[in-house]
């Protein structure tokens, strides 16, 4: 599988319009540090992403 380095840098724009977007509406930046780490956390341990993260814990 080969990597798109453009699909990377859209998808790293995406995230931080995502979390300025979060950020600005109110949401603590600890609180956005802490569910980034514990997602990280989870796709490490799985080693992928899961399509539907309630699922991901069973």
């Amino acid at each position: 599988m080969s990597v798109d380095l453009n699909e990377i840098e859209q998808a790293e724009v995406d995230l931080e319009e995502w979390l300025v977007e979060q950020a600005t509406s109110g949401v603590p930046e600890l609180v956005l540090v802490n569910l980034l780490r514990d997602y990280a956390d989870d796709v490490e341990d799985l080693g992928y992403v899961p399509r539907m993260w309630g699922n991901s814990k069973q």
